[in-house]
């Protein structure tokens, strides 16, 4: 990972990782959970998203290349997409003991799906969308502009873009994008969720 990524640690990112503890902290404790239908579907939608992200990082060349290919002939934000599949897969991963008395205890991982969802679309979005814009305007001109017009921005059109090209996948792409850590993060967190009784009965036991 790069260094200058872990210089950034920003108030936004140390919220995601407090949530992400909270997460792991109210999720069904049983060590039978894996046997749910929920985590298979939350399984699911991890490992889609993992895919769409490492598919995505590996044709995005970032300021020097306008990336028409891969999942951008179809949808201008692939890595945006795999996040949001991410968020959904960890809530259905990260559900509560249905014997929990608490009715927010029992569903924190939707409370904290909707609040995640809130704070994506009516923060993040349009600050990434107007910062982004207009730099990559800025650097590509009408390119961007005709493919800021022709491509979706969640939605992928069922065409690809008239002008992609056919630039193959690259994994440097992908390590130049810090995303070939991606499983390794994700797989840690699923073994978080999985265990959690385990690991917070050691925090408490260290604790004591």
């Amino acid at each position: 990972m790069k260094l200058s990524r872990i210089k950034k640690l920003s108030w936004k990112l140390i919220l995601v990782y407090g949530l992400l503890i909270v997460l792991i902290y109210f999720a069904d404790r049983r060590v039978d959970k894996w046997m749910t239908w929920n985590f298979w579907v939350g399984l699911a939608l991890l490992a889609t998203s993992c895919w769409l992200r490492i598919w995505a990082s590996g044709h995005l060349v970032k300021n020097k290349v306008l990336t028409v290919t891969g999942p951008y002939a179809y949808v201008k934000n692939p890595l945006y997409i795999g996040t949001f599949l991410g968020m959904i897969g960890t809530a259905f991963l990260a559900m509560g003991d249905p014997r929990q008395e608490v009715w927010y205890y029992r569903h924190m991982n939707w409370l904290i799906l909707g609040f995640g969802i809130l704070a994506f679309i009516f923060y993040y979005i349009p600050y990434k969308k107007k910062r982004e814009g207009n730099r990559l305007h800025d650097i590509f001109g009408e390119d961007w502009d005709h493919y800021d017009r022709a491509v979706p921005d969640y939605f992928p059109r069922l065409t690809r873009y008239e002008k992609a090209q056919d630039r193959p996948w690259s994994w440097q792409a992908t390590c130049d994008n810090s995303e070939q850590w991606g499983p390794f993060a994700m797989a840690i967190g699923i073994a978080a969720i999985v265990w959690n009784a385990w690991i917070i009965n050691l925090v408490q036991t260290l604790m004591s």
